[in-house]
């Protein structure tokens, strides 16, 4: 899990980066964890993948609109390239960053 301040330094980066964000007692957030270890071993190397608890930097809720969890960010330099709410498969989040970056 990651931090406000840290979380500034890895989205603005040239790499794109995509963040699930969650909360610890939400049971479609768990499920999505392993499908994003997928992701990362098929295009790791072209994406940086994080983890953000909303509980434990909720001044992030309001920054970025989380209005629900998990909710998938992908940034690219600082900026909200895509976002959704919605639970992907390891296809659906690939074609998207891909489309995207």
């Amino acid at each position: 899990m990651i931090m406000d301040n840290t979380l500034q330094k890895i989205i603005n980066n040239e790499i794109p980066t995509l963040v699930e964000f969650i909360n610890s007692n939400c049971e479609p957030c768990a499920m999505i964890e392993p499908t994003l270890q997928q992701v990362k071993n098929s295009i790791g190397q072209r994406l940086n993948i994080f983890i953000v608890n909303v509980q434990d930097v909720p001044s992030i809720v309001e920054e970025y609109n989380i209005n629900s969890v998990p909710m998938l960010v992908l940034f690219r330099d600082d900026e909200i390239i895509w976002k959704t709410a919605n639970v992907l498969s390891k296809q659906e989040i690939i074609e998207k960053v891909l489309n995207s970056i």
